[in-house]
């Protein structure tokens, strides 16, 4: 007789890393950022976003040493959760020295005036996405700057009785921290919560694509 089993299908996964430079690199990153928006002007528009300033989507592009740092510390990161939750796929490959290329599709800042907000939206024609906090008050928490991920599965509605505990909650938020970097699969719906603090919160994200290259 077989055992019984309870299988876990298609989990989702949000990655969270701390760069331990962060202090080094802030100042300088703060001071391009203001260089950038002062030369550019125009933010750009989107559907989402509400009373903020918005890059152009290729500051990876930029010759900048600071830039090229916090790109490399993202492309690290988005290398370091390819190979955990493809643990089990990486060892099946027979040439162990195939490698892990991850090529940054977009990159941008967001600099959020004051109850700035982004509503919740997916990233299309990418695998994954991130955020890096690169200023953020104190006063910040939950409900002030955080960034929330919505349930993939809204499709009808969930009894809310003790076994559909697992399932009703519709939304998680993450604190928004300095330094500190989310990563999750680009088709899971997201946002930031309005931000009412004292500092500018500002915040670089990044779409990816990671394959193999033999």
């Amino acid at each position: 007789m077989s055992d019984n089993k309870i299988h876990t299908l298609w989990p989702l996964f949000i990655g969270e890393f701390h760069n331990p430079n962060h202090q080094e690199v802030k100042t300088d990153l703060i001071e391009f950022f203001k260089q950038y928006e002062s030369k550019n002007k125009n933010s750009r528009q989107g559907m989402e976003n509400f009373n903020l300033y918005e890059s152009n989507y290729y500051i990876h592009k930029e010759k900048n040493e600071v830039i090229s740092k916090i790109t490399n510390f993202i492309a690290e990161c988005f290398l370091t959760m390819t190979k955990n939750i493809n643990r089990a796929e990486l060892d099946k490959i027979e040439n162990k020295k195939s490698n892990l290329n991850v090529k940054i599709k977009n990159s941008w800042f967001i600099r959020y005036n004051k109850g700035g907000a982004v509503t919740p939206h997916d990233h299309g024609g990418c695998t994954m996405s991130c955020v890096y906090y690169v200023q953020i008050g104190d006063d910040s928490d939950l409900n002030n700057g955080s960034t929330y991920f919505l349930r993939p599965f809204n499709r009808g509605s969930t009894h809310k009785d003790f076994a559909g505990l697992r399932y009703n909650k519709s939304s998680t938020h993450f604190k928004a921290e300095e330094g500190k970097l989310l990563i999750w699969p680009s088709f899971i719906m997201h946002g930031s919560k309005p931000y009412l603090g004292k500092k500018d919160r500002i915040i670089i994200s990044a779409n990816a694509d990671i394959d193999i290259e033999n």
